[in-house]
């Protein structure tokens, strides 16, 4: 913002004078009037809005809502009723997690998903439940996978949600009784898409609640 203002302020120094005895005039520039300014000059002290749920790049988000925040959900909705077993939950770590470069990641649910038959498959869907047994609470949690994650005929690909905007990682709830128990969790996955069976896999997280990358 340019502001262009005339300073009006200057003012006499009495005990200042010039060899004829008549006073120097010396500009004063007035603090206030300079501190008024710069702050007109400045961004609006408003405050910010609370920013939006990040949703990892290309995804969309649980419930089915595109955008929207990671809610737990009533029950299971997968209810595939083929027996074309395509796909298998190869492995399901919730601890002792490492990122791509095999460095320490912090703990987070990941899940690595096998096609079986010779054509891609895509159009997955993602149900995941924790169970904290010590606590008798449980929440369960649902997502459909975008159309671009796509498994390729007879390979693999792991999903990782930990909320970062990555390709393969997915949102999470920052709320969830994985972020926020202590005690020990029985995790449970279930994976499901058109024309083939449902698949299931399960971890336990031991005590202590998630740790962080060291």
């Amino acid at each position: 913002m340019t502001s262009t203002t005339t300073n009006p302020s200057t003012t006499t120094n009495p005990s200042t004078t010039t060899s004829t005895g008549r006073p120097v005039r010396r500009p004063f520039v007035a603090a206030g009037l300079v501190l008024l300014v710069l702050g007109a000059c400045g961004g609006s002290s408003s405050s910010s809005p609370t920013p939006s749920p990040v949703v990892a790049k290309g995804s969309v988000a649980p419930n089915g809502a595109a955008g929207g925040p990671v809610l737990p959900v009533a029950g299971n909705p997968i209810a595939d009723t083929s027996t074309n077993r395509v796909l298998t939950v190869e492995n399901v770590l919730v601890e002792n997690n490492v990122d791509h470069a095999g460095k320490a990641a912090s703990d987070h649910l990941e899940i690595t998903i096998a096609n079986r038959s010779a054509t891609a498959v895509s159009g997955i869907e993602v149900y995941y439940g924790f169970d904290d047994r010590n606590a008798g609470v449980s929440e369960g949690y649902y997502t459909k996978l975008p159309a671009t994650f796509e498994i390729p005929g007879g390979g693999q690909r792991t999903v990782h949600f930990d909320g970062k905007s990555v390709l393969d990682h997915f949102p999470v709830n920052t709320f969830s009784l994985f972020a926020t128990s202590k005690n020990a969790l029985d995790v449970s996955v279930t994976v499901g898409a058109a024309d083939a069976a449902i698949a299931t896999g399960s971890a336990h997280k031991d005590a202590g609640g998630a740790e962080a990358a060291d």
